[in-house]
């Protein structure tokens, strides 16, 4: 025979692992005054008066949680009107492992009984409160100290990316770099049409700084040039160290004929700069993306225009 809890001479209450109530019968609400949609899905200290709720979350819960039962617990419920109701409180665990708790409960009349549990609650929560005091001022002590390893790591994770994605000698984004925007810029050309080009640059007789002043000589032609070569480009332009002497410029929504004039101002800026080495001049092989190409494609295309500004006397544009 099923026992039927609406029918128990007391209050029963059935929570789960997380202190939320599941079940609760029908006597109960009626000393409460409120609605099973009313109770169930919270936490059962929110019908507590406030010492009760200290020692209900300080002292009964956890000794529940750690040996499974409390014995005739004294609180004070609250109702609907705001009244305190004085029970008295048996729990246990429920008979499957994990399944929750049920809590039994019987109004009380004996009033010194309630007073006496409130005092010792009181006690309890001020030891609680002095102890949640102290442990909420170690936890902002481990804050501050997780917030300043966070940023740490933060500042580590920006040295790394930059390692990663920056040419050491010229500060400019390196080969990786590269790869993923043309990458990008290839994939949405596929599903929008929308245009880019490649210009590929060479510093013109690069060997020669090298051989008559030394390569110390050579890195700083290629520090001066990377800036000159940075200077008024747009947020969504991407400017890369390929290697050696070589640069790219990878150009959205830019046309081979814009490429073009691009480059040449940025030829004719660098043919009027004067380093301690003498002149520098670049050659810039130019090509605009289309339908169906690859990396390798574009980059052969834009090569070949480099190439044959070298053939036809350097410093100078080629589009291809």
């Amino acid at each position: 025979m099923q026992l039927d809890a609406n029918h128990l001479p007391g209050g029963y209450i059935l929570l789960d692992n997380t202190n939320t109530v599941t079940a609760i019968n029908q006597p109960l609400c009626d000393w409460l005054g409120r609605s099973r949609e009313d109770l169930c899905g919270r936490s059962p200290e929110r019908w507590m008066t406030v010492a009760s709720r200290m020692y209900y979350l300080g002292h009964v819960l956890p000794s529940l949680r750690l040996h499974q039962h409390a014995e005739e617990v004294f609180l004070s419920f609250t109702n609907a009107t705001g009244d305190a109701l004085p029970v008295i409180m048996n729990a246990a665990a429920m008979p499957s492992p994990g399944s929750g708790y049920q809590l039994l409960i019987l109004p009380m009349q004996r009033r010194n009984l309630v007073e006496e549990q409130l005092q010792q609650a009181r006690k309890t929560a001020d030891r609680a409160v002095a102890e949640k005091d102290r442990a909420l001022q170690e936890l902002q002590t481990l804050a501050s100290q997780l917030e300043q390893r966070q940023a740490e790591l933060a500042a580590l994770n920006v040295q790394l990316e930059q390692l990663a994605t920056r040419d050491a000698l010229t500060g400019l984004c390196n080969r990786r770099v590269y790869d993923r925007e043309i990458d990008m810029n290839l994939a949405l050309f596929k599903r929008t049409k929308r245009p880019f080009t490649l210009a590929l640059a060479d510093i013109d007789w690069f060997k020669q700084f090298n051989d008559d002043f030394g390569h110390g000589a050579g890195d700083q032609v290629l520090q001066e040039i990377s800036l000159c070569l940075r200077q008024g480009m747009r947020d969504i332009d991407t400017l890369v160290r390929m290697g050696g002497e070589e640069f790219a410029l990878i150009l959205p929504d830019t046309t081979a004929q814009q490429a073009a004039l691009v480059a040449e101002r940025k030829r004719t800026e660098i043919e009027q700069y004067k380093s301690q080495y003498g002149s520098v001049t670049l050659s810039f092989g130019i090509t605009e993306v289309r339908a169906g190409d690859t990396r390798a494609e574009i980059y052969g295309r834009a090569d070949q225009s480099l190439y044959q500004a070298k053939r036809q006397g350097r410093n100078q544009v080629c589009v291809g």
